[in-house]
């Protein structure tokens, strides 16, 4: 798997069930031999747009499949292949979004283009779930103003 320079190290202790986090956590499941998961990391995530915004979060990547433990936002200790699963994620890459608390917001299950992924963290860093129970409809406001 590749790594980035905004991943957090292990150990991967991302409870916010008692204390909420600082920042929004997004969390990468991937898999060694992935090629989605290559052209992700070498094209999309090499964009200094999309590197500027990953550094307001707290971002982790775990193997989808993989043994290394994991206190999960709402507190339960697994593997990172049971919480992956616990979670129904079944394609790598899969980002999936949290806020401070430990409540997924939104996930990102295919592969994606640059301004699909902007807008998804700009979706999240502005709390646009908030004032709109979803994406599309933060979108649709979003495109009215």
């Amino acid at each position: 798997m590749v790594e980035e320079d905004f991943f957090l190290p292990p150990p991967y202790h991302l409870d916010r069930s008692k204390f909420p986090g600082e920042r929004p956590l997004a969390v990468f499941f991937e898999q060694g031999n992935c090629h989605a998961c290559d052209i992700m990391h070498t094209q999309l995530l090499r964009q200094p747009a999309i590197q500027e915004l990953f550094d307001a979060f707290d971002s982790v990547q775990l193997n989808m499949r993989g043994n290394e433990p994991v206190i999960t936002p709402d507190g339960r200790k697994l593997s990172a292949r049971e919480w992956a699963n616990s979670l129904g994620v079944f394609y790598a890459p899969t980002l999936i979004f949290f806020d401070e608390n430990g409540k997924e917001i939104i996930r990102v299950d295919s592969v994606v283009h640059f301004f699909r992924l902007r807008n998804v963290l700009n979706y999240v860093l502005s709390k646009g779930y908030l004032s709109h129970p979803s994406f599309q409809l933060w979108r649709s406001a979003d495109r009215n103003r």
